[in-house]
């Protein structure tokens, strides 16, 4: 009778929070919040006492007030898509909310912007702007689970889109967000209801006055919960034609992407180059030999203007070198390498650990940066035994290059997976000493990123939390405030 009463004991706040959102959207049993407990990461997991998932900023904004009345922290789950370990919190007593049940979508095309919920996710935002022929910068996947909140609050640049080498990062393109700060106070960034009482919704960004936007963007939700984000339609463009390139050294190969890059027009609306080694390239490569591919996609008003562009790159291309892909790889810059999602929405999930370092570079030193990351992940015993391997990837993003590395093994035993998380942070390090980071806003690499702000920047960064969070109840401990 004991056991069996223990089992039916139910979290402190369980009915507290129920009487908000409707018990069945509160979660305390042991069992289901184990999927809860970790991101796509091999970071360990970090156990909330109870889940929520509330259905409006409202109701986010009382669930927080419970937390500064009763003491309890909170942290928030967005997709669960972030690549640097989950919020720590205090384990087992934290408040997960989930804001997957904020999902709405308000398309208004005649003042090219649509509002929508933080849990919304990027594949259903794309299906909402489609038919009248726009969509959002968003990223290129996880394109069904990754959500508008989490994007833009844990993301550096509030994420790289899929025309991220001619459009750059996702802040550009966010209008403004709405907030539930960590009193349970509601407000909206841009010019909106909070800066001008007269405004009923988010018009733009460039207000005649402090622009608090970026104060949430890829902070990790330290400083508030993004529950709305207002971004900017792009239109789709009218047509659209993918190539690829086989380079035959590294060197090479920054050197093309350094000369189409620099130019006031690039040639193409994204870019993005993996090792010919690359699991997904190999495979369609077909034994071609040389170092990497790089894969364009090209956009225009025209088939002449395509053509165009597709002449500026081959020059380049093979000025340097470069040749020319074969069919299978072509498809595979139009579908899913440079962004229209088709093979994203195809891919299978991967079967094997792994875990990611994406971070950014100034352009002209970023071939010795990926070096030094190499380096990094060389230095690393252990990968023969665990049959490890890093794989790279390169973006150019205008005046920064992104450089992507997967660390992967065939192997899925415990041991391997504390092998990555020793690798990730060799490498973590290395990034730290070169005076950048990983792009994740969130868990272990936050807290990585605060080891390195100046006493003046950590001051600063702690007056503000105190000042928005006196109790200490959002995400404490995220970036080691």
């Amino acid at each position: 009778m004991e056991a069996t009463a223990k089992m039916c004991m139910h979290h402190p706040l369980y009915e507290t929070i129920g009487a908000i959102v409707g018990p069945k959207y509160v979660i305390d049993d042991d069992f289901a919040l184990v999927p809860y407990a970790r991101d796509i990461s091999y970071f360990k997991g970090v156990t909330p006492g109870i889940v929520v998932r509330p259905g409006s900023t409202e109701e986010v904004a009382e669930i927080v007030k419970v937390a500064n009345r009763t003491g309890y922290p909170i942290v928030i789950k967005g997709g669960g898509q972030a690549g640097g370990g989950v919020t720590k919190g205090e384990p087992r007593r934290n408040i997960m909310i989930d804001m997957g049940r904020i999902d709405f979508l308000k398309p208004d095309v005649e003042n090219l912007k649509i509002t929508v919920g933080g849990g919304a996710r990027l594949s259903t935002i794309d299906d909402a702007l489609r038919p009248y022929g726009y969509y959002i910068n968003t990223v290129i996947g996880p394109y069904y689970t990754v959500t508008a909140g989490g994007l833009t609050g844990s993301t550096a640049g509030a994420g790289f889109g899929k025309n991220v080498s001619s459009s750059g990062c996702n802040w550009t393109y966010v209008l403004g967000v709405k907030v539930v700060l960590p009193t349970g106070d509601i407000i909206t960034t841009g010019t909106s209801p909070s800066s001008n009482v007269f405004n009923d919704s988010i018009l733009f960004r460039e207000v005649t006055g402090p622009d608090l936007t970026g104060l949430f963007t890829a902070s990790g939700g330290a400083f508030g919960i993004i529950t709305e984000v207002v971004f900017r339609i792009i239109p789709i463009p009218r047509y659209m034609k993918s190539v690829s390139y086989v380079t035959k050294t590294m060197e090479s190969t920054w050197e093309i992407q350094l000369e189409l890059s620099r130019q006031s027009r690039p040639p193409y609306s994204n870019t993005i180059m993996f090792e010919l080694s690359n699991y997904m390239v190999k495979a369609i490569s077909q034994g071609i030999e040389g170092y990497g591919a790089i894969f364009y996609a090209v956009e225009g008003d025209s088939q002449e203007e395509i053509e165009i562009k597709l002449a500026e790159i081959n020059e380049v291309c093979e000025k340097h070198g470069a040749v020319r892909g074969n069919e299978k790889m072509d498809y595979f810059a139009l579908t899913g390498a440079t962004g229209t999602m088709e093979m994203v929405r195809n891919m299978n999930a991967n079967s094997c650990p792994f875990m990611t370092w994406e971070s950014m570079y100034n352009r002209t030193g970023s071939l010795e940066y990926t070096k030094g990351l190499r380096d990094a992940f060389n230095s690393v015993e252990g990968h023969e035994e665990f049959e490890a391997a890093a794989g790279f990837y390169l973006v150019p993003m205008g005046h920064i290059f992104l450089t992507g590395v997967t660390l992967r093994c065939k192997q899925t035993s415990p041991e391997a997976e504390e092998h990555l998380r020793k690798t990730w942070l060799v490498g973590a390090e290395f990034m730290r000493k070169a005076g950048t980071s990983a792009t994740y806003a969130q868990g272990t690499n936050a807290c990585y990123v605060a080891d390195t702000w100046s006493p003046a920047y950590a001051k600063t960064m702690s007056a503000i939390k105190k000042t928005l969070d006196p109790n200490n109840i959002l995400c404490p401990g995220l970036w080691n405030l």
